[in-house]
């Protein structure tokens, strides 16, 4: 099934997420050359998929995505894996706590591996906010794209005529939070997780995850100065978020 079949907005066709992808050589060379995106693309757990919203559609739908941050200078390389066995979910999604000031906490990640982890090659300076930093409202992009491509594992798959009968798949509400800064260039690693989903309700998270660069670390060193095996990985950006599967025509 080809993007000129499908209705707009729908969700990426079952054969998409779970048959393995061929990802063009430059953008495996450009993964396979950084130690720490290698030994994922090593991860017997994972295999590659094609990255859906990387290709522009022609009603228009992923055009900016796949066009505008699909440039040298913005986000060159993308490569999606998925994990071989995608576990269930519960119904209920976790409940939001508050501290002792009524601030609400937020709940920690998922213990188990991730659904889903992208590789992205970001550059410079085509997503900055600041000086070798990518923007926030590109990195909530970047989070909302691929937690949106890891929903696609959990909903079910239809025998006949899936376009229709899936529907669409729309962001309803995605909370995302700044911890530190994303730098530009670099590696950037994202995790998205289903962590509930009540029939066509499915509740998501998303973490941004790099390795120090440029940073002191806890031995006084410089990040850059480290082995890449002993690089600490920090979570830069995570988000929390509800995705609505809408009803398809059956």
């Amino acid at each position: 099934m080809s993007s000129d079949d499908l209705p707009p907005s729908a969700i990426p066709p079952s054969a998409t997420i779970s048959q393995p992808f061929n990802p063009p050589a430059s953008t495996l060379d450009a993964f396979r050359a950084h130690p720490w995106s290698n030994s994922l693309l090593s991860n017997p757990d994972y295999f590659p998929i094609r990255t859906w919203s990387r290709t522009a559609k022609p009603s228009g739908e992923d055009a900016f995505f796949a066009n505008t941050l699909g440039t040298d200078s913005t986000i060159p390389h993308v490569l999606t894996l998925r994990r071989k066995d995608i576990p269930s979910v519960p119904r209920d999604p976790p409940q939001i706590r508050l501290d002792a000031q009524g601030r609400p906490i937020t709940p920690s990640a998922p213990a188990r591996p991730p659904d889903m982890i992208s590789l992205l090659m970001l550059s410079n300076p085509g997503i900055s906010g600041h000086p070798s930093t990518a923007h926030g409202g590109a990195v909530a992009t970047i989070l909302d794209e691929v937690v949106s491509l890891c929903v696609a594992l959990h909903v079910p798959a239809y025998a006949e005529n899936e376009a229709e009968a899936r529907g669409a798949l729309y962001t309803m509400q995605l909370d995302v939070r700044y911890k530190r800064p994303v730098y530009v260039p670099g590696l950037a690693v994202v995790k998205a997780w289903c962590v509930a989903r009540d029939g066509r309700k499915y509740w998501m998270r998303g973490q941004l995850v790099q390795e120090e660069e440029g940073e002191e670390g806890k031995n006084g060193r410089s990040g850059a100065g480290q082995l890449e095996w002993v690089k600490r990985k920090t979570v830069r950006t995570e988000a929390l978020g509800f995705w609505l599967q809408t009803k398809g025509k059956l």
